[in-house]
């Protein structure tokens, strides 16, 4: 069961999202656990979508619990709601108590005290582009596997003249999918592909996030 009165918390939209941060900082943070085991330095909870993190109140409530010293949130800028957008809505929810949060969302993530929390926010991928997790991992895929990672993306293009009905949109999905769809075993997800070395954790384009969430907890 998740722990909600962990001090160090990130609340994410999904479980593809959990696992990929956990393999992420088990790639990174020594004696970070396996997902499902305690003791990790951060609990890292699913808030659901987008618009469930962001209602009224939810964020409020949840820096009011008096154990929580640090939250941090994780968002997708998808759908076509650009990252400035999600900002926009999480300030409005955040204000209250944190009357200080900058007017624009900073590009190496947000990172704010105020009393004794600390409050962090990272949009997907990379808080300046319209996508989500899979536009964040795209660029973990090695060199190695280049030539499969196009044939995915060429694969998508081809399916839309078959009839596929995925919308742009979900183009950053369907280029994932396809592509984790040729591994073994096949279709394996984004976190378990991170694990087994499919997406590579040591990827140059991680390093943004990674520094964010060191610092961010002081890890």
């Amino acid at each position: 069961m998740e722990d909600e009165h962990a001090p160090n918390q990130l609340i994410v939209e999904g479980q593809d999202d959990r696992q990929s941060v956990v393999e992420l900082m088990r790639a990174h943070i020594p004696g970070w656990p396996q997902r499902g085991k305690a003791n990790a330095p951060v609990r890292i909870r699913i808030g659901n979508s987008a618009s469930e993190i962001l209602a009224a109140g939810y964020l409020e409530a949840n820096l009011k619990s008096s154990p929580l010293r640090i939250l941090g949130v994780m968002l997708d800028a998808d759908g076509g709601v650009k990252p400035g957008d999600r900002y926009n809505s999480f300030r409005q929810q955040c204000q209250g108590m944190f009357p200080m949060l900058p007017r624009h969302l900073p590009r190496t993530g947000l990172i704010a005290d105020h009393a004794d929390k600390r409050l962090g926010l990272w949009v997907m991928p990379d808080n300046s582009s319209e996508g989500g997790l899979e536009a964040f991992l795209k660029h973990f895929v090695p060199p190695e596997a280049s030539r499969l990672w196009s044939h995915a993306v060429n694969g998508c293009i081809e399916a839309r003249s078959c009839g596929s009905l995925y919308r742009d949109s979900q183009l950053d999905k369907a280029h994932m999918y396809s592509f984790l769809a040729w591994q073994d075993p096949p279709g394996q997800s984004p976190g378990n592909a991170i694990s087994r070395d499919v997406l590579d954790p040591h990827s140059p384009n991680a390093a943004p996030f990674l520094s964010w969430f060191r610092a961010l907890y002081a890890i």
